[in-house]
């Protein structure tokens, strides 16, 4: 009876240790596929507004990117972005605000359409990169 008994625990046990791996395992994919700092929707017409002047700003002063560590309105700096940029496309012309949350192999972040006479346009960002629009004027890419 004390064998069955010492058996029993020891398979709860196991059983509640891949529980707990199982289900970490399933947060870091949720972490992993969700943005950690997701952009709230209230939130979205202070980062177009912010965007828009940060490109105006940026064509002023002649200056395309921004590192984390410069000053950077309050919606943007929230996102903690490892970079900002400005990108001015010729066809249409349109300007885009690239928010860049993560680097390296693999890609994250948002693109925000400043400006663009083309209702329909769509930002690109790497090959093959998936585009996603969120809200009007605000895609979410990822590598």
């Amino acid at each position: 009876m004390a064998m069955r008994l010492d058996n029993f625990w020891l398979i709860v046990v196991l059983l509640t240790i891949l529980l707990c791996v199982w289900r970490e395992c399933g947060s870091h994919k949720t972490l992993t596929i969700q943005n950690t700092k997701p952009i709230v929707q209230a939130n979205i017409n202070k980062l177009i507004i912010e965007c828009q002047t940060l490109a105006r700003e940026g064509i002023a002063q002649g200056k395309d990117t921004w590192l984390s560590q410069d000053l950077l309105p309050p919606t943007i700096r929230s996102l903690s972005p490892q970079l900002v940029r400005l990108r001015i496309t010729d066809s249409p012309p349109t300007k885009i605000i690239d928010i860049q949350l993560l680097g390296g192999f693999k890609h994250h972040g948002y693109l925000i359409v400043c400006a663009s006479n083309d209702l329909d346009f769509v930002p690109k960002k790497g090959r093959e990169w998936k585009i996603i629009k969120i809200a009007p004027r605000v895609f979410e890419y990822r590598e």
